[in-house]
């Protein structure tokens, strides 16, 4: 393990560029994650708050990567291992619903990160036939919000996206698709976990509870902007005055 009191974050964050210029954006946010670490340790807010640049950026691209894959919508039939599912996934969606658990939706996380694929999971905790999910946090703090339920036809379904399908364009360019669903309820559960913060800026619990709802909707962009106005705050504070 690298010691954060001794380690550089100027090394880390050129390579993070490097890798950000390359299209390697899990890379990127890897190291990204890294020199944030090594910012907080050593109270260097301000270069905490310029890091996440380039995170939300790599996190922003990786979303759009996945979105541009395979969308599934429910998992009401598909097997209990939910790592199998992944053949379907690179790149992609997915929402887990019951009879699954958020202790699936972490698996497949947890797969995902082992494979560096990219795919996004949400989890849903009710039958995917009722008309409104309950989309709730399977990691972070317990946050969970009500949308209403995708069209009927995208519900337990492997969705292509359009261009593999070969379709033609909708008439209706705006008519929203699978991936436009998805992306909705992450901003939704993501807004849900902002609400919840209510330490005041100035103070070091504010940075910690808004890393923590980073871990409910990785790629939130309002949420990368909120701590990085934290960060700018606790380097306009003295340290003193900092609580926790």
């Amino acid at each position: 393990m690298m010691d954060n009191t001794a380690a550089s974050i100027t090394p880390i964050m050129e390579h993070a560029s490097q890798l950000l210029a390359k299209m390697d954006y899990l890379g990127c946010e890897d190291r990204c994650l890294q020199a944030m670490s090594i910012a907080c340790s050593q109270d260097k807010w301000a270069d905490y708050a310029r890091i996440l640049l380039p995170l939300q950026e790599a996190r922003r691209q990786r979303r759009m990567t996945a979105a541009e894959g395979v969308v599934r919508l429910g998992t009401t039939d598909l097997p209990g291992n939910p790592v199998p599912w992944l053949r379907r996934l690179n790149p992609g969606c997915i929402v887990v619903t019951h009879p699954h658990t958020a202790r699936t939706a972490d698996q497949l996380a947890q797969a995902v990160r082992r494979q560096s694929l990219y795919v996004e999971i949400l989890f849903a905790d009710n039958a995917a036939s009722v008309g409104q999910w309950v989309l709730r946090s399977f990691a972070g703090p317990s946050v969970a919000c009500v949308v209403d339920a995708p069209p009927r036809q995208w519900i337990d379904a492997w969705l292509n996206p359009p261009a593999a399908r070969q379709e033609p364009a909708p008439a209706d360019q705006t008519a929203k698709q699978p991936a436009d669903w998805f992306l909705d309820a992450c901003e939704a559960l993501g807004d849900a976990a902002l609400a919840e913060v209510n330490v005041p800026m100035g103070d070091r619990r504010r940075v910690r509870l808004l890393e923590r709802c980073l871990r409910v909707v990785t790629d939130h962009e309002i949420l990368h902007q909120t701590l990085g106005q934290a960060a700018r705050a606790l380097q306009a504070t003295p340290q003193r005055q900092q609580s926790g």
